[in-house]
Formats: C-alpha cells, structure tokens, sequence
C-alpha cells in the first residue's frame, strides 16, 4: 500500500468525519433557536455562537498541529531507507496510523460552553481541516439544551485544556507529569530522633522563641542543680562510709587485744604504779603515734553506740577533717583536747598529774558514726538508761565513766547563762569543783541518782547539735565522772526521770519566753 494511497484515504476520511460534526453543531444551535427563542436575549445568542465558532477554531487549529506532525514524521521516515515491507506489515502499519489517529482525537479536550445558566458540553471541531486523521468517537453533548425552567443552573466551571482521558492517562510513562490530577501532598512520617538529636534538642536552638529558650534555661540549671547535689550528697555518705570501715577494722585490732572491762579495781599508790602499754594501744601507737587512748559507750544489752580510737594534736583543728589515719575524711577522729594532760608517762612512772576535767571532742555524723548517736540522749526517754557507762581507756589504764548529766549549749554564749564546760580542765578548790558540776546538773535532760564528789575526775563529751540552739551555735554536752573502785558500774543510773525545771542559755528563753528557770526547785550536789 503506497504513501499516496495512505494520505489521500486519511483526507477523505477527515474530511467526511468535519462535514458530519459540523452538520451536528449546525443541528445544535437550530435547537437553540427552535426551543428557547422568547427566553434568549440578542446578546445571549451571539455569546453562544462566538463560544461555538471559537471551539470550532481551536479544533481546526489541533487539527492541523496532528496533521503537520504526521506528516514530519512520515518524511523523516521516507528519508532513511528501509526494506521493502511485505503485505502483511503493511496492513499492520494501516492498523497502527488508524490506531494513531483514533488516539490523537481521544486527546482533544472537552470544553464547556455556558450562556444563560445551561451548560452544554461539546467536542472541539476544526472548521477547515485537511489532516488525516481517523477516529470511532462521535462528538456527543453532555447535556441536552433545555428550557431554563426544566433545566437546573450549573456552575461555571473551565476545564484545563490539557486533560486527557483516563485512559490516555493510564498508558502514559511515568515520566510525564500528570497535569490533571490534584495531587495532594502527603505529611512525611517523623523519623525517630536519635540520641544525639534528643541531647541537643536540650539545648538552646537557632530558631527557639523567647520562651523555650528560657524554659530549656531553666531546666539545664536545675540538672545541673541536682546533679551537683546528688554527687555532693553521694560523696558525702561514701565517705562516711569507707570511714566506717576503717574504723571497724580499727576497732577489730584493738578489742582482739584489750576486752570492755566489766568492773573497777582497788588503784594502788600512783607514786609507786607500774604503768605498761595496753596490748591495743601498742598496735594503734603503730599506726598513729599521736594516739593517746580508746573510747567506747556500749550498750547494756547490745552493740556499743561508740567504739573509736582518740588521738591528741597540738592543737584542736588537725583531725577536725583528718581520720585517723591522717587521711582526708570528713568524719575526721576523736581528740582530745590539747590543754588536757592523760596519763602521760615515761619509763613506766607518770610524769604529769592528769587533768580534773578531760575534754574530747568529735563530730555529729549523719549517719550516726563518730557521735552522731548522742543525739539519741535527748530525743529518746529511755536510751540514757541503756548507755549510762562511757569507758575511756588510756594507752596504760582501762577507766570506766558513769553519766550524770547531758544538756544543750550554745557555743556563743555571752550572758549570765554562759557555761564554757570545756575551758575548765581544773580545780583549785572544793567550792570550784561543785559549782561546776552544780551548773550541769542544773541543765541536765534528765534527772537520775548519780552522786558526784570532790575528787572524782570528771569526762566531758562535746559534739555539735542544732536540734534546739539551731545553727553552729548549739553543742550536746555529756559529762560524767569516773566510776570509784569497787562501786557497781550502773548504780544511780536505773530510774531516771524527766527534768522539769530545765537552766537554758538565753537564745532558748527567746524562742520560749512563756519558759522560766526556778532556781529554789534545784537540790544541788555536795554537803
């Protein structure tokens, strides 16, 4: 089948498939004007047939844009040259044109023409055109024109004049952007942040409003904040507790060696006695040659509250942060006053009378270490009467002690209920010796039935304590004196009671000033 052959079938067939759509838009508006000529203005009319001549020029034109097309392509193939195709090709290549055609007129896009609110939808049909173009599809109207009062008003809408059927559309590549559909855009999932993305999200960010920025301010001080007093206050109970151990370990060597005594001896005439070094303190002068004894409160029926070596400086600040070993520990030791002199010998005879009044000194831990289970004497009625007896033992002597009074102090005292228990270390005479023991009998928790005597070497217990006082100001004081020989270690302790006419400092009375000392209430000791 020749070129020639093919064209001039594709003119005829365009040109039969013109005269009849055009032969239909012609029937179309004589409908127009048959149906509704009293209802349709001038104006109206003339709108109508410009919308219909303006289709039918814009058909003509695609029309002849396909039929151009066809034809460059049919001269581009002419150019290179080809086998002679036999028949059976030829009929599939007349098949694949009329396909061609029949495709190109499925893309010519529908148009609306709206005049009078009735809408009337028709296919673009060219005036004048000669392409060959062949097609199975009829121009057939959306909507037969009606009467207005039996049609109802349709909205103006435009059509863009780049749709193309859906079936156009479903054989068309990928690549080509469908321009007839409204895309909607589709909200991207969220990945999940990672762990660096969420660390730096705490921090401040370009782009942060006034107030985040304060917020995440505010929330990286107070981490900051608690991290600081979390490490603080785990510090502070791990070091408390490696001083435990150390003690513990401490306490082990020394009682392996020298027991709790359990009664006191006749002493002998201290001109003449023989002093020795107690097996226990042979192994603590090992270890720190500033020890000069060991303490222990025991309990009546249990474990001992206290059991802690004591050591002596030179002055009363070294082991206020120093164990006693010499590390840093905020527990630090138990000392002795340095003004006080106890049992200092040299080849086995005592060179020095020992102090009236000793004085040792030791912090009021947290967790109860070193004396920070004396504040027990106060809070609870009966514990007094369950650790009445303090041992306090020498490098040479074992001593046991008997509790007579424990009250509270303020340390800045200045007024007429000043007491500095601890700047007396001793007596010159009788009278002394009675007004000082008077004095803390006075401000004593707790009343009992423990005599005091001239003569009996007295022991203060100092520690902090802020449970009344408050502050640094406040200090428990315990005082007792030393078990006689041959008198029973808990005589006059049992039967304590409650002491209702209590002598406190002035920064008490303050706080309290409903509350008053009487002293004509007070039975004093001595003749």
């Amino acid at each position: 089948m020749s070129d020639n052959y093919i064209d001039k079938l594709n003119e005829e067939q365009a040109a039969a498939e013109a005269k009849r759509k055009a032969e239909k838009i012609k029937a179309i508006r004589a409908s127009l004007h048959a149906d509704e000529p009293q209802e349709t203005t001038p104006v109206q009319a003339q709108t109508a047939e410009e919308a219909i001549f303006a289709a039918e020029e814009s058909f003509a034109a695609k029309f002849e844009r396909v039929r151009r097309n066809k034809l460059a392509s049919q001269n581009r193939a002419d150019e290179t040259p080809t086998e002679a195709p036999t028949p059976i090709v030829e009929a599939h290549e007349e098949e694949a044109v009329q396909t061609e055609n029949v495709t190109e007129m499925a893309e010519i896009p529908e148009e609306t023409v709206v005049f009078d609110e009735t809408a009337v939808t028709v296919k673009e049909t060219p005036a004048e055109s000669s392409a060959p173009v062949q097609t199975s599809e009829d121009v057939t109207p959306a909507a037969e024109v009606q009467p207005q009062e039996h049609v109802q008003a349709q909205p103006r809408t435009t059509l863009n004049p780049m749709r193309k059927p859906r079936e156009a559309w479903a054989n068309t590549p990928h690549t080509e952007p469908r321009m007839h559909k409204d895309t909607k855009k589709k909200k991207k999932k969220k990945k999940p942040k990672t762990l660096g993305q969420k660390i730096r999200g705490l921090f401040p960010e370009k782009g942060d409003k006034p107030l985040e920025i304060v917020r995440k301010f505010v929330f990286l001080g107070s981490l900051v904040a608690i991290v600081v007093c979390g490490y603080m206050v785990g510090d502070y109970y791990l070091d408390l507790w490696r001083s435990r151990m150390e003690y513990s370990n401490i306490d082990d060597i020394y009682r392996t060696y020298t027991p709790i005594i359990t009664s006191v001896e006749e002493e002998t005439n201290l001109d003449d006695k023989y002093y020795d070094l107690l097996p226990g303190a042979k192994k603590l002068l090992d270890i720190n040659s500033e020890t000069i004894g060991y303490m222990t409160i025991p309990t009546i029926d249990g474990n001992p509250i206290v059991a802690l070596p004591v050591v002596q400086a030179k002055d009363n600040s070294k082991y206020l942060n120093l164990n006693f070993k010499g590390e840093d520990s905020r527990a630090g030791a138990l000392f002795l006053d340095w003004r006080n002199n106890f049992d200092i010998v040299e080849n086995h005879r005592l060179v020095e009378k020992n102090s009236d009044n000793l004085i040792v000194y030791g912090h009021n831990m947290a967790d109860e270490s070193m004396f920070g289970a004396l504040k027990y004497y106060r809070r609870y009625p009966n514990y007094y009467e369950s650790h009445p007896i303090i041992e306090f033992n020498s490098n040479y002597e074992q001593y046991t002690y008997k509790i007579f009074s424990f009250f509270l102090l303020d340390a800045e005292d200045d007024t007429d209920t000043e007491y500095d228990c601890w700047n007396t270390l001793n007596f010159d005479d009788e009278d002394e010796f009675y007004d000082f023991v008077n004095e803390a009998k006075r401000r004593t928790l707790r009343t009992n039935n423990v005599d005091v005597k001239y003569g009996d070497p007295i022991l203060t217990i100092s520690t902090c304590n802020t449970d009344v006082i408050g502050n640094d100001r406040g200090r428990l004081i315990l005082m007792a004196r030393r078990v006689r020989p041959g008198e029973d270690l808990y005589e006059g302790t049992k039967d304590s009671k409650e002491n209702t006419n209590i002598k406190w400092p002035n920064v008490y009375y303050d706080q309290h000033p409903n509350e008053k000392y009487d002293p004509t209430q007070f039975v004093p000791y001595g003749p």
